[in-house]
């Protein structure tokens, strides 16, 4: 007689089944999502097994959900900041709290290596 091979939570048999192996047990991928999947802090649905899972800090977003709150720019691969909770690229973020050049209105970025900006 065979030795069961089945669903740590479900109990649903797993044979001919995808599932994952943890620890505690394998999981049908259903259970296995519904049980260690973080949920995205942007659209609050679960972030499954097959998904990129980006973090800051305590927040989980899928890899489509980590965008920049004013132009909806993907930050997954860019330099972002945090303003009051909110994640802005740094274009948006240099528009909204960087000076204002008084001649042009152009807004004026900090140098990357100094950190200042070159006023003649």
């Amino acid at each position: 007689m065979s030795e069961s091979f089945d669903c740590a939570k479900c109990s649903e048999s797993l044979y001919g089944r995808k599932y994952i192996q943890t620890d505690s047990g394998p999981y049908c991928v259903p259970c296995y999502d519904n049980t260690f999947a973080n949920t995205c802090a942007e659209c609050q649905q679960l972030i499954g097994h097959d998904s990129r899972e980006l973090f800051y800090e305590d927040r989980h977003f899928h890899e489509g959900c980590f965008r920049c709150c004013r132009c909806q720019r993907s930050l997954a691969d860019e330099p972002f900041t945090c303003q009051d909770s909110e994640l802005l690229c740094n274009d948006c973020y240099c528009t909204a709290f960087s000076s204002q050049c008084s001649a042009c209105g152009e807004t004026v970025m900090p140098d990357a290596d100094t950190g200042w900006s070159d006023i003649p």
